[in-house]
């Protein structure tokens, strides 16, 4: 599987998210023990480790879809775990690309795409539909604007939620697993929409299973077990001399 990539220049030394000490438990589970990771703007960070270790539940608690146990989250240079904090606020910042697309099915594509900038007040409709119109075109979709997700491929779906959630202006991008419920002749197309993002500059965090996505576009990667950061490096030193013995025999059994 070929993915075109064009590895970027690590982050700026602004820190865009801190998290602090996060935990997260469901009932008696601890999922999440104690994680403390900086953020920088302009990093492209991929998360990886094993089935049920966490990443997921990492991620969904950046934007607080998943509220956190313990610990905070400073982002923007706001605490947003702060019960005064305003969190459509924080969420209108931080875009979220999903495995399952999560897309309006009985709205065409552009409206799916203007529909949060509208009903936010953040754009006219005819602003939003410009705006929808040129990111449709950046991820080579123009001439779907007005079909359904129904008569929509996998990838496609992707990509239109990949636009929905760029339609924000959003200061971040986290995607949980994006390729995960795509057929493999997909993947490509949303991972080459990424790696553009990527290369434009876009602050990303990205749950993933694929190692050549970790690997050639980002530029750090952390490997999660047991809810726990047990790694943190750039793709070089993680793939080719990692210190962690669990991810040592991750990666064998996922690089075979």
């Amino acid at each position: 599987m070929s993915v075109k990539t064009e590895k970027k220049e690590a982050g700026s030394a602004e820190v865009l998210i801190s998290v602090q000490n996060l935990s997260k438990s469901f009932g008696d589970n601890l999922v999440l023990d104690d994680i403390s990771i900086d953020i920088h703007k302009g990093e492209v960070i991929s998360v990886i480790g094993p089935s049920g270790c966490g990443k997921s539940t990492f991620i969904r608690s950046l934007n607080l879809l998943e509220e956190p146990t313990g610990g905070s989250i400073i982002f923007d240079g706001e605490d947003i775990t702060d019960r005064g904090c305003d969190r459509r606020l924080v969420r209108e910042k931080m875009g979220m690309v999903f495995q399952q697309f999560n897309l309006f099915d009985n709205l065409t594509v552009i409206k799916n795409i203007m529909l949060a900038p509208v009903k936010l007040k953040l754009m006219t409709k005819s602003e939003a539909e410009e705006k929808a119109k040129s990111l449709l075109k950046s991820v080579g979709l123009e001439d779907k604007a007005n079909m359904y997700p129904s008569q929509l491929s996998g990838g496609q779906k992707q990509r239109v939620a990949i636009a929905r959630s760029l339609a924000m202006n959003p200061k971040v991008m986290l995607f949980d697993e994006p390729t995960s419920a795509l057929d493999p002749e997909m993947v490509n197309e949303v991972l080459n929409i990424m790696n553009e993002l990527a290369a434009e500059g876009m602050t990303m965090v990205v749950v993933t299973h694929e190692m050549g996505f970790a690997k050639g576009v980002s530029n750090r990667v952390i490997f999660i077990d047991e809810g726990k950061i047990k790694e943190d490096g750039s793709p070089e030193a993680v793939f080719s001399n990692p210190e962690n013995t669990r991810l040592k025999d991750f990666l064998k059994s996922v690089l075979k």
